[in-house]
């Protein structure tokens, strides 16, 4: 596990930065080559991209520092530091999905069209970006005596909490994006209706994300209920909606 690759004076190169970065290329160059097939300008959907790729970021660090606001009411000037890690996915992914509407609207492009042309790349971020996850040490599991399980470094988010093997979460996440990806390219080929990829991605990963955190460590301010945290909770009611959606549709087809 590698935090830091190198430092140049007062900034550091991070894994988790620079695995956040393939993510993003790896996101847009994929989108591009999916806007032909989807007859969308591939200007359109480059300038979405990277509409995308800041309100993620925003709206995942947002969240994390809403979250967070004890500390960062102490430290004000780590809020902007996003290169050191602290994004949550779904403020992120909520802010993008407001911006990528208007934006869409804005070039008078079909907003469900354009949500399955982009939504396989952030499958396809999920499996790079959860790689950066655990290069960094952090969104760790709990501990577990499974042979798999790792010891991280004490100079580690993990590290510091744990001196003992733990659920390596962050491999589980990145190969369900992985996962989720390859689902949302065979599903594509009998898609029911415009925006069923996007729907299908978030059952996929509300499904996997109630489950997961329930291996993953959290501090007890996260927790909504007793043994739910929030983002358990989103993902419920996520995946009610998206259930809801695609069944409103296949009653509709008949």
């Amino acid at each position: 596990m590698y935090r830091t690759i190198f430092d140049l004076g007062p900034f550091a190169i991070t894994s988790w930065g620079v695995m956040l970065v393939v993510a993003f290329v790896a996101g847009v160059w994929l989108a591009e080559k999916r806007a032909k097939k989807y007859n969308i300008p591939k200007g359109v959907i480059t300038d979405l991209s990277l509409v995308l790729i800041i309100a993620g970021v925003v709206g995942g660090r947002t969240a994390f520092v809403f979250e967070n606001w004890g500390y960062y009411i102490q430290n004000p000037g780590e809020i902007l530091k996003v290169w050191e890690g602290g994004l949550i996915f779904y403020g992120g992914l909520g802010l993008a999905i407001l911006c990528g509407i208007i934006f869409l609207k804005k070039k008078k492009v079909k907003v469900t069209v354009g949500m399955d042309v982009v939504i396989p790349s952030v499958a396809l971020g999920i499996f790079f970006g959860r790689i950066g996850c655990f290069l960094n040490g952090c969104c760790f599991g709990k501990p577990t005596n499974l042979p798999w399980g790792i010891v991280f470094p004490h100079d580690s988010p993990a590290g510091w909490i744990f001196n003992e093997p733990i659920h390596p979460t962050q491999i589980y996440s990145s190969l369900a994006g992985l996962c989720i990806f390859g689902i949302l390219l065979v599903i594509e080929r009998k898609k029911l209706f415009d925006s069923y990829l996007f729907w299908m991605f978030l059952v996929l990963y509300s499904g996997w994300r109630i489950g997961i955190d329930f291996l993953r460590y959290y501090e007890s301010k996260v927790y909504l209920l007793p043994s739910l945290t929030h983002n358990q909770v989103v993902s419920i009611l996520i995946l009610l909606l998206s259930i809801g959606v695609i069944c409103s549709y296949r009653r509709a087809k008949k």
